[in-house]
């Protein structure tokens, strides 16, 4: 199989739309970076402020290394839809949270898509994850 050019991560609109708010909220309320993974090597690049949310020191990382800090309870669906998209040409879409200490939470959005020929190829995406730390309660309360 021929590996075509990968259409470009998701329009700014189109990522509120996947998160369900007003597009002139999106800059305001989430930091939006594309990220790219390269299937053959499973090395992944990220934003410089997608990867210092996520706890990584570098601009590039492992599978592992980027969802260390998801909650627990979306590990399965989140890698599910990353080894899918690894194995076949899809697009997918994913929620989480970043915690990045006990008790606080940072909303996560993901999209992407890949063009593979199930051992070589790529995956493009992009992550809106919130500007602001919420504390766990029955209200959301926002922290910086």
């Amino acid at each position: 199989m021929i590996l075509k050019a990968i259409t470009p991560p998701l329009h700014p609109a189109s990522v509120a739309d996947i998160i369900g708010i007003d597009p002139r909220t999106l800059e305001t309320a989430f930091i939006c970076e594309e990220w790219s993974a390269e299937l053959a090597t499973g090395i992944l690049s990220l934003g410089p402020e997608t990867a210092a949310l996520h706890g990584v020191t570098g601009p590039t990382c492992g599978i592992m290394d980027l969802i260390r800090l998801y909650d627990s309870a979306d590990l399965t669906t989140v890698l599910q839809a990353l080894e899918d998209a690894a194995t076949r040409a899809s697009t997918f879409v994913f929620s989480t949270s970043i915690r990045p200490a006990p008790g606080l939470y940072r909303p996560v959005f993901c999209s992407g898509l890949s063009e593979t020929d199930g051992t070589t190829g790529t995956i493009c995406g992009t992550f809106a994850i919130a500007r602001l730390c919420f504390a766990m309660s029955t209200k959301p309360k926002a922290l910086n």
